[in-house]
């Protein structure tokens, strides 16, 4: 086993899923439910559903819905400025422009149909936009914010919860 691990690149996720409910391996479930999370569901063939079983595919769906859904609520509805800081000119305008710079930037970003970004990418390039009439002060206080990610960790939170339910059911202890 220690050289599947060791060459689990070589290897489809399904068919690591497939050994480590057969062998009892617990270490390489984890690595390969990950690698199949981030997997387009319309790349996953018959087989390698055949391979992993029924509940670990329905499992991937359902989390790869959820974390869709979450991905969708986290580039529609952006971080507010709850307190704008003493170099904040004007509030409203601040207020405004950090709106249609978390949508067309961050939103974009997550949701573009030919090259969605993961959170870490997309916030770093986030960081790189013009942010109009959005002061420094305030910017800066969203992004130590932002860098604090409880918004974006929930996601994968999520899927190693589904990836521990699922390890603990099907992966026996020898």
């Amino acid at each position: 086993m220690h050289c599947i691990f060791s060459a689990c690149f070589c290897f489809h996720p399904a068919q690591l899923i497939n050994l480590a409910i057969k062998y009892h391996v617990r270490s390489v479930f984890p690595f390969a439910f990950q690698l199949l999370a981030e997997t387009p569901i319309t790349e996953i063939t018959h087989t390698h559903q055949e391979l992993m079983g029924h509940e670990v595919f329905l499992n991937i769906v359902y989390v790869q819905a959820a974390l869709n859904h979450h991905c969708q609520i986290i580039a529609a509805e952006e971080l507010k400025i709850l307190m704008h800081l003493s170099d904040c000119q004007n509030p409203t305008g601040c207020s405004e422009d950090w709106h249609a710079i978390w949508w067309n930037g961050m939103g974009w970003f997550l949701l573009d149909g030919r090259n969605p970004q993961p959170y870490a990418d997309a916030l770093k390039r986030f960081k790189e936009l013009s942010f109009g009439q959005v002061s420094e002060g305030c910017k800066e206080l969203m992004f130590k914010i932002l860098d604090q990610g409880a918004a974006f960790h929930h996601a994968e939170h999520f899927s190693s919860e589904a990836c521990h339910f699922l390890v603990k059911k099907l992966v026996f202890e020898p």
